[in-house]
């Protein structure tokens, strides 16, 4: 589809989203994940910053890993972006928890994602499935203090301590007195050591 075609679709609700998540497994809905200012609590096993793969894999069970190759070009992009050199560029999925991870270096995780809904990209690195279990904030429901950030027009921004979250509208023209928990398709955590 072309720009002019998803435009339209997305003002006359074309082929809109629907607000129920297609695909949860049951594994998925059993899980528990508590966003904190300098870490995650993930069934109650606590992953400190800098967050690695391999104890994720422990918890989590192994990802599907999608590696990607890096022209100079977008190396010295993400190299200024991230302040971390750009070295095996990997990202994971655990397909069956709508759970997925970005690294530079193929260890150390620099964003945590959290798919909700089907996405409106298709990434080769996405979930095949939707996260369904409980997220919460700092122990607290978490759609009070998304909905408390930075809109971006296309999403909502909270910085949590060490943690930036970002997420994502389905309907970036819906009310905001009207968002509630089904208004949004997935989480990126950016990982970083806060001043």
């Amino acid at each position: 589809m072309g720009f002019f075609s998803n435009l339209f679709n997305n003002l006359f609700n074309k082929n809109k989203q629907k607000k129920t998540p297609a695909h949860i497994s049951e594994r998925s809905k059993s899980m528990t994940i508590d966003i904190q200012d300098d870490c995650f609590v993930i069934n109650g096993n606590r992953f400190e910053i800098p967050m690695h793969v391999d104890a994720l894999s422990a918890i989590l069970g192994k990802p599907r890993a999608v590696k990607f190759k890096t022209d100079p070009e977008m190396r010295a992009f993400l190299e200024e972006l991230e302040d971390t050199p750009v070295t095996n560029r990997v990202n994971y999925a655990w397909d069956d928890l709508g759970l997925m991870c970005y690294t530079l270096n193929g260890k150390v995780i620099n964003a945590f994602g959290i798919h909700l809904r089907k996405q409106n990209h298709n990434s080769p690195a996405n979930p095949k499935t939707h996260f369904g279990g409980k997220i919460t904030i700092n122990g607290q429901h978490w759609l009070p203090i998304v909905m408390s950030g930075d809109d971006e027009d296309t999403s909502r921004h909270v910085i949590l301590g060490a943690l930036s979250l970002t997420a994502s509208y389905s309907d970036y023209y819906q009310d905001d007195s009207t968002r509630d928990e089904t208004s949004f398709t997935a989480f990126e955590i950016q990982l970083w050591k806060g001043d």
